[in-house]
C-alpha cells in the first residue's frame, strides 16, 4: 500500500502509518498514536500496565486482560476503515484490516481445534504476519492423531491407577485441553487456569467444571487413584517433581514439543499458533503482494514467502511496505533456541515471554 510504513516499538509490537495515520499494534509501554490495536489478551501482547488511553480489542480481549491485571478501557469504534478479524488463537484474538488493504494478523491459528475455529480468511495487498513457528521443521500433526496420543495416553494412567498431569499455558491450550478431556473424570485444575476458564463459559464455551480446584502443585500430593490434572506450564518443574513422587503421568502440550524434550514428561506438539506449512497456506490465501514477518523465525518465514512470489521481508528498525530488501534476522527466542546445549534456558524464556503456544 503507497506510504505505509512500519518499525517496531521499544519493548515490543508494532507503529503502523498507514493513511495519515499512526496505529500502535500489541504496544507493550504507552505510546502516541490515533489508534492503539490490542490483538489478544497473551502477556507479550498486553499493555505492562492500564491505560489511559482507549483501544482497540474485543470485548473477550478486554475480559481476560483485566483477569490478568491490565485493565484495559476499550473502544467500540476505532475509525473508519478499521476491521477487527477473528485469527482463532485463543478466545477473543483478532487481527486488524486496515483500509481494505493492510493485515496485522496478531498470533493466529492454523486449524480449528475442539471448540476454537480457524483464523476468518481475509483479502489484502500487505501482510503483516507472525513467524513463531515460521521454518519448515515446524509441521504439527494432525489434530485427530494428537488427540488419538492422548487418550491413549490417559487410558494408560487410568489402567495403572495413577493420576495424569496434562501441562499447557493456561490461557487458551489449557482450556482446549479441558474441553478435549470433558468425558474424563475426576477433573482437577488449578486456579490459575480457571480464572481464565470462567471467562471462556461466559462467553458460551461449554468447558467442564472440575471436582477439585487447587492453587498450588503441592497440593496434588493427596491426590489418590485415577484423575485428570490441566495444570499450567509455567509450574512445569514443580508439577514434575509431583508426578514423580505421586508416580503419575506427565504430559506437556505445545508446539516447540517437536524440538524441545521436557524430561520426565511426553511431549505432545499441539499449539495455538499456525505452523510453517499453515503460515504459507494463510498468506497465499490473503492474496498479498508484499508481506512483512515478526515475532520468531522472520528471516526464514519471509524467505519462504518469497519462494511463494510474495515481495517478504522480516520487520526492521525503519522501513517502507513496499520498499523491501533483505536484512539480518532479527534474534528472537526462537534464534537463541537453535544452539545446542541451551534447550532448557531457551524453554525457560519463551515461557516468560509467552511463546510456549
Amino acid at each position: 500500500m503507497p506510504g505505509a510504513r512500519a518499525r517496531p516499538l521499544p519493548g515490543g509490537g508494532i507503529m503502523l502509518e498507514v493513511g495519515g495515520r499512526r496505529i500502535a499494534l500489541d504496544p507493550r509501554t504507552e505510546v502516541r498514536a490515533d489508534v492503539v490495536f490490542v490483538s489478544h489478551a497473551h502477556s507479550d501482547h498486553l499493555p505492562r500496565a492500564a491505560w489511559e488511553a482507549e483501544v482497540l480489542a474485543t470485548e473477550e480481549t478486554v475480559r481476560l486482560a483485566e483477569a490478568r491485571g491490565v485493565r484495559l478501557r476499550r473502544t467500540r469504534d476505532g475509525g473508519k476503515g478499521l476491521s477487527l478479524v477473528p485469527t482463532g488463537h485463543v478466545l477473543g484474538a483478532a487481527g486488524l484490516l486496515v483500509d481494505g488493504a493492510v493485515y496485522y494478523t496478531g498470533d493466529i491459528s492454523g486449524r480449528p481445534r475442539e471448540f476454537m475455529p480457524g483464523p476468518e480468511r481475509v483479502g489484502c495487498g500487505t501482510l503483516i504476519l507472525e513467524s513463531t513457528y515460521g521454518r519448515p521443521e515446524y509441521r504439527f500433526p494432525p489434530n485427530g492423531e494428537l488427540l488419538d496420543g492422548l487418550a491413549r495416553f490417559l487410558a494408560e494412567q487410568y489402567n495403572e491407577g495413577r493420576p495424569a498431569l496434562l501441562m499447557g499455558y493456561p490461557l487458551g491450550k489449557s482450556q482446549v485441553l479441558q474441553h478435549a478431556v470433558r468425558g474424563w473424570r475426576p477433573l482437577v485444575s488449578f486456579e490459575s487456569v480457571e480464572v481464565y476458564s470462567r471467562i471462556y463459559r461466559s462467553f458460551g464455551v461449554d468447558l467442564p467444571e472440575p471436582d477439585l480446584l487447587v492453587r498450588r502443585p503441592e497440593e496434588l500430593l493427596d491426590l489418590r487413584g485415577p484423575a485428570v490434572v490441566v495444570a499450567p506450564s509455567n509450574y512445569r518443574e514443580r508439577l514434575l517433581r509431583v508426578a514423580d513422587r505421586l508416580g503419575a503421568g506427565a504430559a506437556w502440550f505445545s508446539g516447540w514439543a517437536l524440538k524441545f524434550r521436557l524430561p520426565g514428561a511426553i511431549g505432545f506438539a499441539m499449539s495455538d499458533h499456525a505452523d510453517h506449512a499453515e503460515l504459507l497456506e494463510f498468506a497465499r490465501s490473503t492474496g498479498a503482494e508484499e508481506a512483512v514477518t515478526h515475532h520468531g523465525f522472520s528471516e526464514d518465514l519471509a524467505r519462504s514467502l518469497r519462494g511463494l512470489g510474495i515481495r517478504a521481508r522480516p520487520l526492521s528498525e525503519e522501513m517502507g511496505l513496499e520498499d523491501f530488501g533483505v536484512r539480518g534476522e532479527v534474534r528472537t527466542f526462537a534464534g537463541a533456541g537453535r544452539r545446542r546445549g541451551r534447550r532448557r534456558g531457551a524453554l525457560r524464556a519463551a515461557s516468560r515471554s509467552g511463546q510456549v503456544g
